[in-house]
């Protein structure tokens, strides 16, 4: 399975790309760039922040699913990817125990 293909259990689509949490502008509800660079990401309850770097502006994400995939996982895939594209981290595979 594909980061991009993460899914809410209530069935409306995939949580991929993220959408900011802050709302500084129009696009405040808007899906992040596929340009926009992961920075960092912390754990706030059951969903990551992520610090994205778009333009040299510096903005929050959130990322928030029902698993499975198991949370570190996911976790762990944003972490080993620091610095990466927002665009090409979709593409990422996720560990195959994900898929239990």
């Amino acid at each position: 399975m594909k980061l991009r293909e993460v899914g809410q259990s209530s069935g409306q689509g995939t949580v991929w790309p993220p959408h900011w949490v802050d709302s500084t502008g129009p696009d405040g509800d808007a899906a992040v760039p596929a340009h926009g660079l992961l920075e960092g990401l912390e754990r706030l309850g059951r969903r990551l922040l992520l610090r994205i770097n778009v333009d040299g502006q510096r903005r929050t994400a959130s990322l928030q699913w029902d698993p499975p995939p198991p949370f570190g996982d996911i976790e762990a895939v944003l972490l080993g990817s620091i610095g990466t594209a927002i665009g090409e981290l979709g593409e990422r595979e996720l560990p195959s125990r994900a898929r239990r």
